[in-house]
């Protein structure tokens, strides 16, 4: 029983638990939805948010936020798409592209540790920049040509679930692992829990916030490849929202807007969750204009009860500390209570 309540007081357990139960009550109103080509395409459509969200939780552990990670994968998008049509390489066309938005991040990183400039400011004006830059680059005009050997690689499985989604459940429990694991591995954590501190331990905060953008600089162009290849065409609007997405579900996972807590599964965990109730949604015969409202209500609820929570643990933190010093000052002048 103590192992079970240990587990709920875990934020990605407890959302998880939380998706299993959502999933098999739609299932109740609509069997339909509980078929395993039904699961699996849920899982397979949110690949290319839970990329997004784990390159944003990066910046979010480290007290930051970046809202150009949606621009950052139209431009991924983009590129690949031009570079497949010139004949290049699918290889090269997805080191280009990944290259391309590694870059965005690097810019990024560079004017947020360096420069000093807010993360807000900097990712802004970046998303305006890379979504100026797609419109130039492609005339403004779609490209609804992609090579259909590339769109295929989407439908290549192992044992009935896509390879793409495979890669990138494994990336994740290997990024959750590595981060637990190694103490070199959470800078990111000590930078969002304490900046100054960590400054004083000897850490470069300076080091941690080029790396956590540069990181969400480049799962935002996996993201951008995945689209290309799931979608099979690209619009001018591709990855447009998808940042503000991101951030919900990073925070729905366990994720910390103060910074300093959640894992890689938290991207993970929130981002099949929020794709989960899009599908929910239409299998209840919602229509569709109400899912942009959904999500932003969710959005909204999400942030005010990590708001709460992180409210009522400093407040249980504060009152242990002052029982802490009670007792001491208590033992020091012989007083028992």
């Amino acid at each position: 029983m103590k192992a079970v309540k240990d587990l709920l007081k875990k934020r990605e357990a407890a959302v998880f638990l939380l998706l299993v139960v959502l999933v098999l009550g739609v299932g109740i109103v609509n069997p339909i939805f509980l078929k395993p080509d039904t699961l699996k395409g849920v899982l397979d459509n949110s690949l290319i948010l839970i990329l997004i969200a784990t390159g944003e939780m990066f910046v979010l552990l480290t007290a930051g936020i970046d809202v150009s990670l949606g621009a950052v994968t139209g431009l991924s998008a983009v590129v690949a798409g031009l570079s497949l049509n010139a004949g290049i390489s699918y290889g090269g066309s997805i080191l280009l592209a990944v290259g391309a938005s590694l870059a965005a991040g690097i810019v990024n990183g560079f004017g947020v540790a360096l420069l000093e400039i807010p993360p807000i400011i900097m990712t802004l004006g970046m998303m305006g920049v890379l979504r100026g830059l797609m419109y130039i680059i492609t005339g403004g005009s779609w490209i609804d040509t992609i090579p259909t050997g590339f769109k295929n690689m989407s439908g290549v499985s192992f044992a009935g679930i896509s390879v793409f989604a495979w890669i990138v459940i494994v990336m994740s429990v290997v990024m959750t692992a590595v981060v637990k694991r190694f103490k070199s591995a959470r800078i990111f954590y000590y930078i969002g829990d304490n900046e100054e501190g960590a400054f004083f331990m000897g850490i470069s905060v300076k080091r941690g916030l080029f790396f956590a953008y540069s990181l969400a600089g480049l799962f935002a162009g996996l993201a951008g490849i995945v689209f290309v290849s799931r979608i099979g065409f690209i619009p001018m609007q591709t990855g447009s929202g998808q940042e503000l997405r991101a951030i919900a579900a990073c925070v729905l996972g366990g994720v910390s807007l103060s910074g300093g807590v959640g894992i890689p599964l938290s991207a993970l965990i929130g981002g099949l969750f929020l794709t989960t109730i899009d599908s929910v949604l239409v299998f209840l015969k919602v229509p569709a204009f109400w899912n942009d409202a959904i999500a932003g209500a969710i959005l909204l609820v999400v942030v005010l009860l990590d708001f709460r929570f992180r409210m009522l643990l400093e407040v249980k933190e504060k009152k242990e500390r002052l029982k802490y010093i009670r007792i001491s000052r208590n033992n020091e002048t012989g007083v028992v209570r």
